[in-house]
């Protein structure tokens, strides 16, 4: 499933503010690394996602990454949490290949001790439990299967602002005891990622939406049990073809369903409700 993404890369203001730091701290070279270490940070979601089935549709540089967000009407609570955590992973991973090759080669310790930094303060910022960090976003994905995406996405937000509270009363204090920039920065990066809002990127389900249709195609027929979720269903449809499934119901009861209702029912109902209670329930009595 062919992953493909806008040509265009937005620059997150704040991103702006993280380069003139750099700037002003005359270390140019550091800042070319973070960008570095920030893209295989990313990259290790959007192989996740691509290996999920996932489409991303756009995204924008920002201070702790680039931001890979999704489309959550088309988003499963357990993806969320797989895609979230790649990253980090590969953060930590990198770091610890780096740190290997030191005891086997010292001379790359003098090459690779700012990306080692960089890698582990990266993995370990982002997984604080603020969205849309990485942290958040697994949080998120956690909550989702207890209550509304988008109410436990307002409940982990808010913790950005306890976090950003807490970064600048260390800063505060800093200033007294010895001054440390570093929390006025993490400040701003909490604060930008909380009221960053429809900046977001998306991921969207690469087979649905990706689709390239042919005349006289041969059909691809498949046979579902009433008990697998919306979303299971949605992943099983192939960018070539075009899929009919057979739903049978525990009664011996079977029925057929197409692409473009299964489409229909995704705006309607949850990715992890099963055909048993989209079927079953008031909203579609009579219409199908």
């Amino acid at each position: 499933m062919a992953v493909s993404v806008k040509k265009k890369l937005p620059v997150h203001p704040s991103f702006l503010l993280l380069l003139g730091w750099f700037i002003l701290m005359r270390d140019l070279a550091g800042f070319f690394i973070f960008v570095g270490v920030v893209l295989t940070h990313e990259l290790g979601h959007y192989f996740v996602a691509k290996k999920l089935g996932y489409r991303l549709d756009s995204f924008f540089l920002a201070p702790y990454g680039v931001s890979l967000n999704y489309k959550e009407s088309v988003f499963e609570a357990g993806d969320e949490v797989k895609i979230a955590i790649a990253g980090p992973l590969v953060n930590f991973s990198l770091a610890f290949v780096a740190i290997a090759f030191w005891w086997i080669f010292p001379a790359t310790y003098f090459f690779t001790q700012t990306f080692v930094t960089q890698s582990i303060l990266l993995g370990l910022f982002n997984l604080l439990p603020c969205y849309p960090l990485d942290g958040g976003r697994i949080v998120v994905g956690l909550l989702s299967g207890k209550m509304e995406r988008k109410k436990s996405v307002a409940l982990v937000t808010t913790l950005n602002f306890v976090f950003s509270f807490l970064c600048f009363v260390c800063f505060v204090i800093s200033c007294i005891v010895s001054f440390n920039p570093t929390f006025a920065l993490a400040t701003c990066f909490l604060l930008a990622g909380a009221v960053q809002g429809k900046r977001e990127g998306r991921y969207a389900l690469a087979t649905v939406f990706k689709k390239k249709n042919k005349n006289f195609s041969k059909p691809l027929v498949l046979t579902v049990n009433s008990s697998v979720t919306l979303g299971e269903v949605l992943k099983k449809i192939q960018v070539n073809k075009f899929t009919i499934f057979y739903c049978i119901f525990a009664n011996g009861k079977v029925r057929i369903l197409y692409e473009q209702t299964l489409l229909d029912f995704a705006l309607v109902f949850s990715y992890t409700a099963t055909l048993e209670e989209i079927f079953s329930s008031n909203f579609l009595r009579g219409k199908v």
